[in-house]
């Protein structure tokens, strides 16, 4: 029966790994069946590496019981699914001497439900980025970061909210105009943030985004617009841009896949190190692989020359920060 068991999930595997490789993206289509095919095709790209560890264990099974047919069946998969993320933790490490820095952005979701965001404050403390970018922001969480944060940030923007959608932006750089934290994204009604702040004389957008998490259908159908609106907005802006937050999804999606189409760079693919996985950081599932659901991407003339993950303290996600660089390439203008 295991090995039966066995075959059935090296078949399923294949068809689902094409399925997740395949399937046309149309992130405008709102037809139920479509999105659920999408969103099923989503999962299978997010938990690929989950998958492959399956997939591994299999492969060494079959090949100690001698089953020479399931083990090179279970072998490509493994490779495909598992060999890309451990040959960057073989390829990839910290530089001794890291570049320098025009520009250090640090998003972090702080949790709705978080009773205490000392820790995580004291910890972007630590850091010292020139702008701060926050999701979940709620009314008891702005107290804490109003008090700990005013001083070394003159300017700042905020909404805040009951539920896990609020926003703000911390910065020692000056904003140029007004910060638009109603910055249309989808229809959800949920708040993004669009802010230009000046930069040794250069003006540069920061965009804080929170993605709507695809755990349901509407949900998905949003989260799917909010990105189409997103990529939009990109590949129309003239400004070198700074894109970050909990964008839930990972290195190994389409949708990331379309931001570097559109001439995003992630910050951690250009200049991070080991896997950079950002969430789940607490209950029991901080024990398992995870996942890497917040990102920094640049573009139009800012390059990442550096990029780290904190430890998250008190939130379910490790904040990301990242030095940017001015690029010596040309821009769109």
């Amino acid at each position: 029966m295991l090995r039966v068991e066995a075959w059935v999930v090296v078949f399923a595997s294949y068809a689902l790994l094409a399925l997740g490789y395949l399937w046309p993206q149309n992130y405008r289509n709102e037809a139920p069946a479509y999105v659920v095919i999408a969103w099923l095709a989503f999962l299978v790209r997010v938990l690929q590496f989950h998958l492959g560890l399956l997939l591994l264990l299999i492969a060494l099974v079959a090949a100690f019981v001698r089953g020479r047919r399931l083990f090179f069946s279970a072998t490509p998969l493994v490779l495909f699914t598992v060999g890309p993320p451990l040959a960057s933790l073989l390829t990839r490490y910290p530089s001794e001497k890291l570049p320098a820095a025009d520009l250090t952005v640090m998003t972090c979701n702080l949790l709705m439900v978080n009773p205490d965001v000392t820790p995580l404050l004291n910890e972007m403390l630590t850091y010292k980025p020139q702008v701060l970018l926050l999701q979940e922001y709620t009314a008891q969480g702005h107290e804490a970061a109003k008090a700990a944060l005013s001083a070394d940030y003159p300017y700042s923007s905020f909404v805040t909210r009951d539920d896990s959608f609020g926003v703000a932006i911390y910065s020692k750089l000056p904003f140029v105009g007004d910060v638009d934290n109603r910055f249309p994204l989808g229809r959800a009604g949920v708040e993004q943030t669009r802010a230009v702040v000046r930069l040794g004389g250069r003006d540069v957008a920061v965009y804080n985004v929170h993605l709507l998490p695809p755990r349901r259908l509407d949900y998905a159908i949003d989260s799917r617009l909010q990105f189409a609106d997103l990529c939009k907005a990109l590949s129309e802006e003239k400004l070198p841009y700074v894109v970050a937050g909990d964008l839930n999804l990972t290195e190994t999606t389409p949708q990331h896949r379309d931001l570097k189409r559109v001439g995003a760079a992630d910050a951690h693919d250009a200049a991070g190190w080991g896997p950079g996985w950002t969430w789940p950081v607490n209950s029991f599932l901080r024990y398992t692989p995870g996942l890497r659901m917040d990102h920094v991407y640049t573009g139009n003339g800012l390059k990442p020359v550096r990029c780290d993950t904190g430890e998250g303290h008190g939130s379910d996600h490790r904040p990301v920060i990242a030095g940017l660089a001015w690029d010596a390439a040309p821009t769109r203008g």
